[in-house]
């Protein structure tokens, strides 16, 4: 998969179609709230799979009630086709997980 920098046009078109992801060419993010703490734990197992099979990791921050997933392909220092790849497994993945009332927050 390409590690080439998107453009903020090409970068645009990609958050079009991952609602509750936002950002720039610096980075993008999904922050997921009303998650409890348990939940968000097995979530971040659940997307160390999807980290491992891209070799791309994520930076991934649980706070109270929230579960915050940032992407960057450091190696760039900006978002890339990897990114946006993890972002859509990353939304596959969780809407598998059994409900647990989160919901993506959509602000910045």
């Amino acid at each position: 998969m390409a590690r080439t920098p998107l453009t903020p046009e090409d970068l645009a078109d990609a958050l079009a179609d991952l609602p509750g992801w936002a950002g720039d060419v610096h980075g993008i993010h999904r922050r997921t709230k009303g998650v409890d703490f348990r939940a968000a734990a097995a979530h971040v197992l659940a997307l160390a799979d999807v980290a491992d099979d891209l070799d791309h990791h994520p930076d991934v921050e649980i706070s109270y009630g929230n579960l915050t997933v940032h992407l960057l392909t450091h190696s760039v220092d900006a978002v890339t086709e990897l990114d946006v790849e993890f972002a859509r497994r990353a939304d596959e993945l969780l809407a598998a997980q059994p409900d647990d009332g989160a919901q993506a927050d959509d602000g910045a």
